[in-house]
């Protein structure tokens, strides 16, 4: 006999101890004081995607720039969340949450590198023929 889930409690968790809140701050306090290089990274990717829309093959790696610059904005406001009320009961979720954007955005940007590199290197096979051949001229 299968026995029924047992019901799944809506509480909200506790508050921090002033003690757990210090070593909560302390502990993200490094990511907190990159809040703002944070955002000028989201901004500079947020400008590169849309020179990279403008072109039909940088498309797709407009997109994914895209989705990292909302990301490195999602996780600066979340640090900043955390840092402000780090007694907060909900404080180490937000610090867990944009810890996980950051992760994120480097799986985001390693692919995006790698495609680049593959491009760049089938791209390279294409045209060293043809640089050969003129080089010869």
């Amino acid at each position: 006999m299968v026995s029924e889930p047992a019901a799944i409690a809506d509480a909200a968790p506790a508050p921090l101890t002033a003690s757990d809140a210090a070593v909560f701050a302390a502990s993200i306090a490094p990511l907190a004081r990159a809040t703002g290089w944070m955002r000028a990274c989201g901004v500079l990717n947020g400008v590169l995607a849309a020179l990279l829309a403008i072109t039909i093959i940088g498309l797709p790696f407009a997109g994914a720039l895209g989705w990292v610059a909302f990301l490195e904005f999602r996780a600066a406001s979340r640090l900043d969340a955390a840092r402000q009320r780090p007694t907060a009961p909900d404080s180490l979720g937000r610090a867990t949450a944009a810890v996980n954007d950051i992760a994120m955005h480097y799986i985001i940007q390693a692919v995006v590198t790698l495609v680049m590199v593959l491009l760049f290197l089938l791209l390279l096979s294409l045209f060293a023929p043809l640089l050969g051949n003129a080089l010869k001229l």
